[in-house]
């Protein structure tokens, strides 16, 4: 900040920090590693300098940072407060408010938490006492939200109560192919139902899992990014592997081929078509001489380190070394 008296966070500093992630992206003499570790430390200075910014009172201000010694967590993780064992719940780390959304400092913050919206409070934790930020309480839009972070700053995952009961429901993580996972307890059973994957640069979905027992039971996959689903696959008899195959084969949109595997062999046996689009299968292909493929050509469209290979037992066989 300009000025160490100023109690906002104006177009100035926005100003300031863009050119300094400017300059450190455009530095001849870093490597990529030495940028990615600049960039971090400018964004968690920037995020000190925004939470200072909007503590106008002294006390709060010396409170900016949390007791770096035995640092605990007590009540829920909605209204968790933490600081050294000791310390009183009036000496914990206050929330830091910031402005709406269209605000240099909202900005930042949505950046920084991973989660676009009005950000109504922002209060970063060190849980550990380590010196670095391990999550981030706020609320966007009104829904409490809970970033979590890795040792290098990056987002590991992100939690919010989006029905505003109580109860964290909905968490997004980044997969090791690259896709957002949201994950959705849509009963509060503590259990996940719902897993939809994001691409990560369009957001949009490319597959969806539905859940029951800790058991994947049906996937619905886009495989050509047209976002139409033109591939489902269900677990129909509950063993934990998929038997049934619904396909879009036309990519128009629409089911037009069921295929099944009867007997458990990994192969599909039982074939019907709607081979001329009016909604109705008239063609029907089936017996010990029918080759209609294996269910594993369609697994293989799922990455090798799913829980869905784990709890099915295969794996694509271009992978299996990966794992």
């Amino acid at each position: 900040m300009q000025n160490d008296d100023k109690a906002v966070y104006d177009s100035t500093d926005s100003a300031e920090y863009k050119a300094k992630l400017d300059a450190i992206a455009n530095d001849p003499t870093m490597s990529v590693e030495e940028k990615a570790d600049a960039i971090t430390n400018a964004m968690e200075e920037e995020m000190n300098e925004i939470s200072a910014a909007t503590d106008t009172s002294d006390d709060r201000a010396s409170a900016a940072e949390p007791t770096a010694s035995s640092a605990e967590v007590t009540a829920d993780p909605s209204t968790a407060t933490y600081g050294d064992s000791s310390a009183t719940a009036s000496e914990s780390v206050p929330p830091a408010k910031v402005d709406a959304v269209d605000s240099p400092a909202a900005s930042t913050v949505n950046e920084a938490i991973g989660v676009d919206g009005q950000v109504d409070y922002v209060s970063p934790r060190d849980v550990d006492g380590d010196g670095l930020i391990d999550l981030t309480h706020s609320r966007v839009d009104g829904i409490d939200t809970t970033t979590h972070y890795n040792e290098d700053d990056t987002i590991t995952l992100i939690e919010q109560d989006t029905d505003s009961n109580g109860t964290y429901e909905t968490a997004a993580a980044q997969q090791s192919d690259g896709t957002i996972r949201v994950a959705e307890d849509l009963d509060d059973d503590g259990d996940v139902d719902l897993a939809t994957f994001h691409d990560p640069v369009s957001g949009a979905p490319v597959r969806q899992d539905t859940i029951e027992g800790g058991a994947i039971t049906e996937t619905l996959i886009d495989s050509n990014s047209d976002g139409q689903v033109d591939v489902v696959l269900i677990d129909s008899n509950g063993d934990g592997r998929f038997d049934t195959a619904m396909l879009d084969s036309d990519a128009d949109g629409r089911i037009n081929a069921t295929l099944v595997d009867t007997d458990g062999d990994g192969r599909f046996d039982l074939g019907e078509l709607d081979s001329n689009g009016d909604g109705n299968f008239d063609t029907v292909a089936a017996g010990a001489d029918t080759d209609l493929g294996t269910i594993e050509s369609l697994e293989s469209a799922i990455p090798a380190d799913d829980n869905y290979h784990a709890q099915a037992g295969t794996y694509p066989a271009e992978s299996q070394s990966d794992l």
